[in-house]
C-alpha cells in the first residue's frame, strides 16, 4: 500500500484525525473514557472577572487549565489576581477537580503563581525564542 503527504488544509481530514485520536485514547485509558464522557464534554470553564463599578474589565481568570489570567497593569498588586485565581480554584474543587495547571513565561507571572502554591514541573527553554515557558501545577 502506498501513501503520500497531503499538505493542504482539509476539514474532513482534520475531523477524522481528531476522531481517530480520541478513539485511540478512549480504548487505551479508563481516565480518558471518563474525560470524554458526554456529560464531562459539556463542562464549561470556571470563570471569574474583576470589574469596576462602571462595569469595566480590570482582570479575569478562566479555569479548566488556567488558560487566561490577566489583570490591568494599573490595578496589579491590589489582590485582584489572587482573588480571581483562588475563586476559580475553589469552584474547580467543588466540581471534583484535584489539581490545576498553567503555563506562564518569565515575563508574565511565575513568581506570583509560586506564591499561591504552584510548582514548576517543566520548562520550555527558548520557547518562543529568547524566553522560557514555565509549566506549573498545584494540587487542589
Amino acid at each position: 500500500m502506498s501513501w503520500h503527504l497531503a499538505r493542504n488544509e482539509n476539514a474532513g481530514l482534520e475531523d477524522a484525525l481528531s476522531d481517530r485520536l480520541v478513539a485511540h485514547n478512549l480504548a487505551a485509558s479508563p481516565a480518558m473514557r471518563l474525560r470524554f464522557d458526554g456529560d464531562n464534554l459539556r463542562v464549561r470553564p470556571v470563570q471569574a472577572y474583576a470589574v469596576t463599578e462602571a462595569g469595566h474589565l480590570v482582570g479575569g481568570c478562566q479555569w479548566l487549565t488556567v488558560d487566561v489570567m490577566w489583570v490591568d497593569p494599573s490595578r496589579r498588586a491590589q489582590g485582584i489576581g489572587r482573588a480571581l485565581l483562588l475563586d476559580v480554584e475553589e469552584r474547580a474543587r467543588q466540581r471534583g477537580c484535584r489539581w490545576a495547571r498553567l503555563n506562564t513565561w518569565e515575563f508574565q507571572a511565575p513568581d506570583f503563581y509560586e506564591r499561591l502554591g504552584y510548582s514548576v514541573y517543566g520548562r520550555e527553554v527558548d520557547y518562543p525564542p529568547g524566553h522560557v515557558n514555565h509549566l506549573m501545577r498545584k494540587d487542589l
